[in-house]
């Protein structure tokens, strides 16, 4: 905790070694006071806080109808066009809907297509401008009277799935199934010309306020850069869930992951912290497999250099001792079942050609073709890549009973309301770098940028930052 002190109060509370977490945030910005924030309370967290000059208003009222806000808003989505920032006009609020004020929203690459005009994108609600950005990191400044767990001045992660805890799939364990992303866009503001906008899945985080629903919203007492947090919102919070919530890993195992971007070093840091044995992954670009080494990855292999040899080389490094086979030991190098406890693909499809170095195909259907083939029986595959396109072959019987787990996710299983917080936790016991993920930051006006530098695969991840 002292590490998170001397880096983000800079001296102004004394005797960090023995503050507590309680008296840290009575400091902080953050700082909630009894059940309800008073207008001198939050009027004076908002000026010591650097991400936004906005006041937080004294009441859990939805008094926010009529404000003027900037936002990165889309009226059309298609080939080379890219958007740009406009002043909106916020309507009133309802039902679960939260106001929040933006610190921080991660350009997750999945968007990239619509961001940057890719060939074949289309407008999710055609005839309504759209603003961008599906998550983010901000303070509650309004809620509507429906909600019940959200409350004015809360610090909050909204993430890329929701978690109502009330359907179907939310009441069988997979929240991050949870059907509330499947709700309609919502209307929250209107342009200066008079047309109704909505939010990227009911969120919209590329804007200085967000209206997201209660659901998609996870209180957290935390005075953690919000360039950090925002990588929960998506990209790391999918790394997280892959390696410790839809398939944890066990301690002693082997782990090997196809993808060193965001969510593949997430993956990474999450296996280390599981106490995988071994971590292999496999990335073109050499500055991530650098990364992933920092990280806690054991062998990096470039895909490009090892081309039909990489699965028997990563098999290679599965093998057990050759006398014991019979003792609980692991297959040797040749004999069935030899493989990865856990395979993790990260890798999905190129929206545009990066800047750096290529994979050997950009569809993403190779390292789809290669994890199913790694990955032996009794061991769990996992994916979460989007954008490929093609199809993955593989002989129907293998398929019915190789005793492969191949297990599919969104946001990588991860269920808000309950991993959101000890994430970060984890950030703030210094065991989960964030800061090494969130390499670029840019401003609102410069989101094109920051997705550019995304597609271009130039930056490990670009983050929003409001000022």
């Amino acid at each position: 905790m002292k590490k998170i002190l001397d880096k983000q109060l800079s001296g102004k509370i004394e005797n960090s070694n023995s503050i507590s977490r309680r008296d840290a945030l009575k400091h902080s910005a953050y700082a909630v006071v009894g059940t309800a924030v008073t207008a001198a309370v939050a009027n004076s967290a908002a000026a010591q806080s650097t991400s936004s000059s906005s006041s937080i208003p004294a009441n859990n009222s939805n008094n926010m109808g009529g404000r003027k806000f900037r936002a990165w808003v889309h009226r059309e989505i298609g080939e080379g066009i890219t958007g740009g920032v406009e002043e909106l006009t916020l309507l009133p609020i309802d039902g679960r809907q939260v106001v929040i004020r933006t610190e921080a929203s991660q350009c997750c690459y999945s968007n990239v297509g619509m961001m940057l005009g890719a060939p074949g994108v289309r407008m999710p609600s055609p005839g309504k401008p759209i603003i961008q950005g599906h998550g983010g990191v901000g303070v509650v400044e309004a809620v509507g009277p429906e909600v019940k767990r959200i409350k004015v001045g809360d610090r909050v992660i909204v993430g890329v799935t929701p978690e109502c805890s009330e359907c179907y799939n939310c009441l069988r364990g997979r929240a991050d199934a949870c059907y509330g992303i499947s709700i309609p866009p919502l209307v929250i503001a209107r342009t200066s010309d008079g047309l109704d906008v909505v939010g990227d899945i009911n969120i919209g985080g590329h804007a200085e306020l967000m209206v997201a629903l209660e659901q998609s919203c996870v209180a957290i007492n935390s005075i953690l850069p919000a360039a950090e947090l925002a990588m929960l919102s998506c990209v790391s919070g999918t790394g997280l869930g892959m390696t410790m919530t839809l398939s944890p890993v066990t301690p002693g195992s082997i782990v090997a992951i196809f993808g060193a971007g965001p969510i593949g070093l997430s993956a990474v840091q999450g296996a280390r912290l599981m106490g995988a044995a071994q971590i292999i992954v496999v990335e073109p670009i050499s500055v991530r497999r650098e990364l992933a080494l920092k990280l806690g990855a054991t062998t990096v292999f470039d895909p490009n250099i090892e081309g039909d040899q990489l699965v028997d080389k990563i098999r290679y490094l599965c093998q057990g001792e050759s006398d014991s086979f019979y003792s609980g030991g692991r297959p040797r190098f040749g004999e069935r079942h030899l493989g990865p406890d856990f395979v993790i693909e990260a890798v999905g499809g190129d929206r545009f050609p990066p800047k750096l170095e290529v994979g050997p195909d950009p569809a993403g259907i190779l390292p789809l073709q290669q994890a199913w083939e790694l990955c032996p029986g009794g061991s769990d595959l996992l994916t979460c890549g989007v954008g490929q396109v093609g199809n993955v072959s593989f002989p129907g019987g293998r398929w019915t009973n190789s005793s492969k787990n191949h297990l599919s996710s969104q946001f990588g299983g991860t269920h808000m309301k309950r991993d959101m917080p000890r994430y970060v936790s984890l950030i703030e016991a210094g065991l989960f770098d964030a800061e090494s993920l969130a390499t670029s930051t840019f401003a609102l006006e410069e989101t094109s940028d920051g997705y550019q530098a995304t597609a271009d695969r130039t930056t490990v991840s670009s983050v929003i930052v409001m000022s």
